[in-house]
């Protein structure tokens, strides 16, 4: 019976205390420590527990406690009561587990940062852009990217009007008129203007050296993303159409 008392939620030295009155009936701590060959403060410790879960019952004759097992009802009853615990934890679990999951999603959504370095690699990050759901905003250089991936350049911007992307650039005035739908453009003067391309989507920012083996940044922070386009949208209050 010992594996089956512990079954059902009681500790080693437990089921020991609890299995030795069943066999001695009422008695004395002494007597239980004789039987189990368990220190004493062991006992008397687990003889409380027993008692807290109603398994236990005690009475005092001439100042001497006397312990015994509870009826096989008082088992039955220990065993509802953990029901009851599990029932009432399943309630708070349901409770916490989508704050839970928001937290674990924010953890999981670190800042990271990735490099892509040549046509190639430049490339599948600009194809990705292709399949956002946000708007892109872009602070352009007015050259770089036709000169760098050639005939690319219309089939992304066309990649871009198919998906029905909005997207927005800020662009020196000595390059007016050079960009391609689905763009909105407003000019600057040329000392706002950064010397590489950044396009900011989603919590993403790109950052693009061009050349001929061009480098691209890719940080994914939401706290980047959110100051990058805070200073894009001012700057697109100043610029002109």
């Amino acid at each position: 019976m010992k594996e089956e008392l512990k079954k059902l939620g009681l500790t080693e030295n437990e089921t020991k205390v609890y299995l030795a009155l069943l066999e001695l009936g009422s008695t004395n701590a002494g007597q239980i420590i004789k039987k189990i060959k368990t220190h004493r403060n062991i006992v008397y410790d687990n003889l409380d527990k027993l008692i807290e879960k109603g398994l236990v019952s005690f009475v005092t004759i001439k100042n001497i406690k006397h312990f015994e097992a509870t009826s096989s009802g008082e088992l039955k009853e220990y065993i509802e009561k953990q029901k009851e615990e599990i029932l009432n934890k399943e309630k708070i679990a349901d409770k916490i587990i989508p704050n839970i999951d928001k937290l674990r999603i924010s953890a999981e959504r670190k800042q990271e940062a990735t490099i892509f370095k040549g046509k190639k690699g430049l490339k599948t990050i600009l194809e990705e852009m292709t399949k956002t759901k946000d708007e892109i905003l872009v602070f352009g250089t007015g050259w770089g990217m036709r000169e760098t991936v050639g005939s690319y350049y219309e089939q992304w911007h066309l990649k871009l009007k198919q998906n029905k992307i909005k997207a927005k650039i800020l662009l020196p005035k000595i390059n007016r008129g050079l960009f391609l739908k689905p763009f909105i453009a407003k000019y600057l003067s040329e000392i706002n203007i950064m010397p590489s391309t950044i396009a900011v989507y989603e919590d993403k920012v790109l950052n693009i050296v061009w050349g001929e083996e061009p480098i691209a940044v890719l940080i994914i922070s939401d706290k980047a993303s959110e100051s990058y386009r805070h200073y894009f949208n001012m700057l697109w209050k100043i610029a002109k159409k």
